[in-house]
């Protein structure tokens, strides 16, 4: 995930707020005690607070960022099955959406209850999943040996692709 960039009209408004309120702190400091000047400097001097909050925020926000992120599955790997699950796919609202998983390898994630598990699907090319039909599928963990503790047969999870639910379905036996 990379930082989100600031952009330079935002940037522009901040270094000017700044500059105006360096401003008014001179003037303020130059004026004599009683004057209109002396009020208007300490108005300029109060842009400096919406500052000191985008500061903050942006702090907060850099300490909650992850430092690293897992990589996913690398390009041209050999697909180990960890588990198999029944699918069955949510009725999409548009024809387009209805068949998100196609045949070959399809990443996303199983989530039980808060906790979410990076996955890869086999779907074979004759087994398309279909909306609203179940379908057995094969499935490989990223972290196999953390998956699994949660995922045991009759689990239930989501099927998620980014933040969409594609389907639902419960884990099965392995078989053999």
């Amino acid at each position: 995930m990379t930082q989100p960039s600031i952009s330079a009209r935002r940037q522009l408004m901040a270094v000017a707020m700044l500059v105006l309120a360096l401003i008014g702190g001179l003037v303020r400091w130059f004026a004599p005690q009683p004057s209109v000047a002396r009020d208007v400097g300490s108005m300029l001097m109060v842009l400096w607070l919406p500052i000191v909050g985008n500061i903050i925020a942006w702090l907060i926000q850099r300490a909650k960022t992850p430092k690293h992120l897992p990589q996913g599955f690398a390009a041209g790997t050999v697909f180990t099955p960890s588990a198999r699950i029944e699918l069955i796919l949510l009725a999409a609202d548009t024809p387009r959406l209805s068949r998100p998983i196609r045949a070959g390898y399809f990443d996303g994630a199983l989530v039980v209850g808060s906790e979410g598990f990076t996955t890869r699907l086999a779907v074979p090319s004759h087994g398309e999943p279909v909306p609203e039909v179940p379908c057995t599928l094969e499935v490989q963990f990223l972290r196999p040996e953390l998956a699994l503790a949660q995922l045991t047969p009759g689990v239930r999870f989501a099927l998620l692709s980014g933040r969409t639910v594609l389907g639902t379905g419960h884990v099965l036996p392995m078989a053999g």
